[in-house]
């Protein structure tokens, strides 16, 4: 499915999931990127550069058609309610500016794309796997701002006409990670293995999670908006589409650990400990999508090889550090 008319935009570029969204969607067609990047500490700041960001998107747009990724936020499982509020509002007022510059009568058609959570949003269900159809049961205020985002979305998509895939996404790992994030088990997993530091975990061996290598999830957020195309194109109304984005292949922390002692020959230490936010993490979270399975089938990066290209980053980025401390001294 090419998008070589369309326009594309990803919001949160930086970080490990819009990087390889934009990646996907420039091997398909035309992204754009604002001039400069964005205030995110600063919320009256974000969100007067969020509007001028749209306004120039709309010129650069013309009558092609477009299509917008939300992939921003930093907010995790951990985070409190007050940096998820500010998360929210930039989503709000992102979704004002599009509607002031890209929607209504006589303008180019397009789609947005919301980057949501599964974890967050199935936390407190009772039954896995859980699908698109699963009732929603958020435990933390992370899970309940994912909810409210897609709920804003939703009620943006009915008002402007515009189509919109919200893709639940499981746990994403893969090279570029930001250590700075109370996530990303695989990444720190093999950080500390490589330091030869033991590692701390907060949940018990046999927690259940699916882990999406991110240029997968990349790929399948690809192909989603492309399919929302298809499907605007013949539909009456204008479609709303929920999908869940997760690995085929649900993993328990035990089996990581084993496939890292596998892949790099050495024993892994292991504390486990006590976090306030312990009872935030269910066990078991398998997931199965039931929308769009074809999108599913496309080949997909195995765990070992995953693993072993986030240890490949991390060496490579220790040695870069040493050979730049090395000429400072």
């Amino acid at each position: 499915m090419q998008l070589n008319s369309s326009f594309s935009w990803v919001i949160g570029r930086g970080g490990l999931l819009g990087r390889n969204v934009e990646l996907s969607l420039r091997a398909r067609g035309r992204t754009w990127r604002p001039p400069g990047g964005f205030t995110w500490h600063d919320q009256e700041t974000l969100e007067q550069e969020l509007s001028l960001a749209c306004r120039a998107f709309a010129e650069e747009v013309g009558t092609s058609s477009w299509q917008v990724a939300w992939c921003a936020g930093a907010g995790v499982v951990a985070s409190d309610s007050m940096d998820l509020e500010r998360e929210t509002r930039a989503l709000a007022r992102l979704l004002k500016a599009l509607t002031n510059e890209l929607c209504g009568q006589g303008r180019s058609s397009g789609s947005l794309f919301l980057a949501s959570s599964a974890g967050g949003l199935y936390a407190g269900g009772k039954r896995p796997p859980f699908d698109e159809d699963s009732p929603v049961a958020p435990i933390s205020p992370y899970g309940w701002a994912k909810l409210e985002q897609e709920s804003l979305a939703r009620q943006w998509s009915m008002e402007t006409g515009t189509p919109l895939l919200i893709g639940r996404l499981s746990n994403l790992y893969g090279p570029g990670q930001k250590l700075s994030k109370a996530q990303g088990l695989i990444t720190h997993m093999c950080q500390r293995i490589i330091a030869r530091q033991p590692l701390v975990l907060y949940v018990p061996l046999d927690t259940i999670r699916h882990y999406l290598f991110a240029k997968d999830a990349g790929w399948l957020v690809a192909d989603g908006i492309a399919r929302l195309h298809l499907e605007a194109s013949q539909a009456a109304a204008t479609p709303t589409v929920v999908k869940v984005l997760a690995s085929a292949q649900p993993t328990t922390v035990s089996t990581l650990l084993a496939q890292l002692r596998s892949i790099t020959k050495r024993p892994v230490s292991v504390i486990t400990a006590v976090s306030p936010n312990s009872g935030r993490q269910p066990r078991d979270l398998r997931m199965a999508s039931r929308v769009w399975p074809d999108l599913d089938r496309r080949p997909m990066t195995s765990l070992s090889e995953g693993m072993r290209s986030v240890l490949a980053e991390i060496l490579e980025s220790s040695a870069r550090g040493s050979t730049q401390k090395s000429a400072a001294s």
